[in-house]
């Protein structure tokens, strides 16, 4: 079986919307990133079969040019039939182009299949995650006085707390490996916030599809405080939920968000990478 590999151009872009549909049902979100897609480095790959689309899967180079392997998705009937494997292949000659220093993605932690095909081409687990999420309060809470923190001062400000997030930075389910250029790309998006009154400092935002939810990355200090920031941002924002990914390991955030109403939302995921 030949598998034809091109970039998900505009035409094609109704095809790879039923190829997601076909493999994810309910969980589909492409429509609402493809034109983002577009703005990225990395490609959009198609994988056809016959003139037929049958997988599709992006590599996006983040800020600190690691490429993040994303939205790969098989229709269901071509899974198994070495479609996953030729878009992995395209991924591996793209960050070559791109002179990635790492290639990353997260699976479910339990997703045998996804995390096979990624040790097939030397990735590696790096860390077990939890995602829990709130719904965002109509309420007014009092989450005023937090300012927009410069990029230069991003990273002196973040860094310190890279080890308590144990290296990573989540912002709809993309980690972000937690370094200087990390904290300056947040920065520069309007993500990384500063009480400086009471000392608090988060990393909030959304990577894409800011309506559906408002994610937090890193909350320090008056906690209490920052989550009455967050949820007055949801509000500004229309965003339906607060959502926070953390380490399993992170006890002491674990239980903050608990104890703040937060539920986990699904099965543990886990990233896996590679050093190229």
């Amino acid at each position: 079986m030949e598998v034809l590999l091109r970039p998900v151009t505009p035409e094609y872009l109704d095809a790879a919307l039923r190829v997601e549909q076909g493999a994810m049902q309910n969980h589909c979100y492409l429509a609402d990133v493809y034109e983002y897609y577009l703005t990225t480095a990395g490609e959009l790959t198609g994988a056809f079969v016959d003139g037929e689309l049958a997988g599709i899967g992006k590599l996006t180079v983040l800020w600190d040019g690691s490429g993040w392997l994303e939205t790969l998705r098989v229709a269901p009937q071509w899974q198994r039939r070495g479609v996953g494997t030729a878009i992995y292949h395209r991924y591996m000659e793209q960050a070559a182009q791109l002179r990635c220093p790492y290639l990353r993605m997260y699976t479910g932690a339990k997703n045998v299949a996804s995390a096979g095909l990624a040790r097939r081409f030397g990735l590696e687990t790096a860390m077990l995650f939890r995602e829990y999420a709130l719904p965002a309060s109509p309420e007014q809470e009092d989450g005023a006085g937090f300012a927009p923190v410069p990029a230069d001062e991003a990273a002196e400000l973040l860094v310190p707390w890279a080890r308590r997030y144990n290296g990573y930075l989540v912002m709809n389910r993309t980690f972000y490996r937690f370094n200087e250029q990390t904290c300056r790309g947040l920065a520069q998006n309007g993500r990384v916030w500063r009480h400086e009154a009471s000392g608090t400092v988060m990393v909030a935002g959304a990577r894409f599809q800011s309506d559906k939810g408002l994610h937090i990355a890193l909350l320090e200090g008056d906690r209490a405080r920052g989550l009455a920031f967050a949820q007055l941002l949801a509000r500004q924002r229309g965003a339906g939920r607060l959502v926070c990914n953390f380490a399993l390991e992170n006890a002491e955030l674990e239980s903050f968000v608990r104890q703040n109403g937060f539920a986990v939302t699904g099965g543990d995921l886990m990233t896996m990478e590679i050093r190229l």
